[in-house]
């Protein structure tokens, strides 16, 4: 949970972690497992971009007319998944890279040594609004 504390942008009272579900790099499982978890990022990015092509945006030159609200909100969140800012839309973060993807470079070193990665899923609460705020006053 250091990660967090280091994330001056991302609070929350509570986490879960699902200590069954976690998986070393060396589990059978573990590729198919994080491979399902990035395909989920990126379905929920596919789903951004189709609400952004939804309000009208087609062609990156259309960003230059884009309205406040709606539209930058969604534009907003397709690039914090594309620069890798943890958001809770994530489904799969990458903390080696601070990534919502894999890089070959982190894949490679996962595979020549499995046991020092994880897969931790990881849930995270707040108790009020307040307390999600985003920054902290």
């Amino acid at each position: 949970m250091d990660f967090f504390q280091r994330t001056q942008l991302v609070r929350y009272d509570l986490f879960s972690i699902d200590e069954r579900g976690s998986k070393p790099g060396s589990h059978p499982r573990f590729n198919a497992c994080m491979a399902a978890a990035i395909e989920k990022n990126r379905h929920i990015l596919k789903g951004l971009v189709t609400d952004l092509e939804n309000t009208g945006t087609r062609r990156t030159s259309d960003l230059l007319s884009l309205p406040q609200g709606y539209p930058s909100k969604i534009l907003h969140i397709v690039t914090h998944f594309l620069d890798g800012f943890i958001g809770i839309d994530s489904a799969f973060y990458n903390l080696v890279d601070d990534s919502h993807w894999l890089t070959d470079q982190t894949r490679q070193a996962i595979a020549a040594q499995p046991d020092g990665y994880w897969l931790i899923p990881v849930d995270g609460f707040s108790d009020t609004p307040e307390k999600a705020a985003l920054i902290h006053q």
